[in-house]
């Protein structure tokens, strides 16, 4: 009988490190519940600046800068930004994290900034275009942007324009619109050659509101085109994506159509193969932001209900999300 006990003991234990391991591991919240903000890793410290949130059933666009150092697994106040900035383009490169467009609740910005390794703001350019709710992503030296509407409060303004800012120059050049009427509220990785876009919704002039999809495309840069590929599993917005290596990206989180709202829902996306596979869910449902950096892959705050923001943040190892994905069910 010992032996009997001892033996449905040992498999208990085996089978609880099966379900745990790769899970995400709690880290300190952010200094206040914050959705919509630029965000990055320079040299493996995570990087959270402006966003918004609500106070006393008020909207805020925020303007602070706020780093969570790793080893000594706290944040610290690095400073402000500029003006207050929300749902801006944004993707990191050696010199630290580009942003551009977003608005700071009264209008949108026209200008590309770099937040440095020291966390100094710089005005790199000024911009002709307006986009607020675009996504986008770093290739070949330039920042791609990816749709967008010119207003925050109006997203019957969303376009299906796209551009290639030069880092260097500040110039934006127009490249191939992407295939669809309009788009805000997506995602986008640079992996090896190309852009891959996930999500996001529509503007639909016949209910004047907008309509989440599953399309998903990759732009070349080499031929200026877009293709469509594997669809998302779902229709969504807002969702984040994240590169785990040269072929694997994480998509995670977003709103979806219908009742369901909310989803910790987690895939990765194999761009050699062009399929997706479901992974371990996030440890809460919201549009967040998400991170990687050091081989961890950190979510932070994000909108977790109507009116309010999270500032919940946890982490998980990279290879472990990898190991933990299984082919979507059908």
């Amino acid at each position: 009988m010992n032996k009997f006990l001892a033996s449905i003991a040992l498999s208990m234990f085996c089978t609880e490190n099966q379900v745990t391991a790769g899970t995400w591991e709690k880290l300190p919240p952010l200094p206040d519940g914050n959705g919509g903000f630029i965000c990055g890793a320079v040299d493996n410290d995570i990087v959270v600046a402006g966003g918004t949130n609500w106070k006393e059933d008020t909207k805020r666009w925020l303007d602070r800068i706020w780093v969570f150092e790793p080893d000594r697994n706290a944040w610290r106040d690095a400073g402000k930004l500029p003006a207050p900035v929300a749902y801006a383009v944004c993707s990191q490169s050696k010199e630290g994290l580009w942003f551009a467009g977003g608005s700071s609740g009264t209008q949108a910005h026209t200008t590309l900034w770099l937040l440095d390794r020291k966390f100094s703001v710089t005005t790199v350019a000024t911009l002709e275009q307006r986009f607020v709710y675009g996504t986008g992503a770093i290739l070949d030296g330039k920042l791609h942007v990816i749709g967008g509407a010119e207003d925050a409060a109006k997203a019957e303004t969303a376009t299906k324009a796209c551009y290639a800012i030069d880092l260097l120059t500040g110039k934006a050049k127009h490249i191939s619109s992407l295939p669809v009427t309009s788009f805000i509220g997506g995602a986008t990785v640079a992996c090896k050659d190309r852009l891959f876009v996930f999500g996001g919704a529509e503007w639909d002039s016949a209910s004047k509101s907008v309509a989440n999809g599953t399309a998903t495309f990759a732009y070349s840069a080499r031929k200026d085109s877009w293709e469509s590929i594997a669809p998302f599993p779902f229709a969504t917005r807002g969702v984040a994506a994240v590169a785990l290596d040269s072929r694997h990206i994480l998509i995670a989180g977003g709103y979806k159509t219908g009742v369901d709202k909310f989803t910790d829902d987690a895939f990765i996306f194999d761009t050699e193969a062009g399929k997706y596979q479901k992974t371990t869910p996030l440890p809460y449902l919201a549009m967040v932001g998400l991170v990687q950096a050091d081989d961890w892959v950190y979510v932070l705050g994000g909108e977790d209900r109507g009116k309010h923001r999270t500032d919940a943040v946890w982490r998980v190892r990279s290879k472990d999300l990898l190991s933990a994905a299984q082919p979507l069910s059908h």
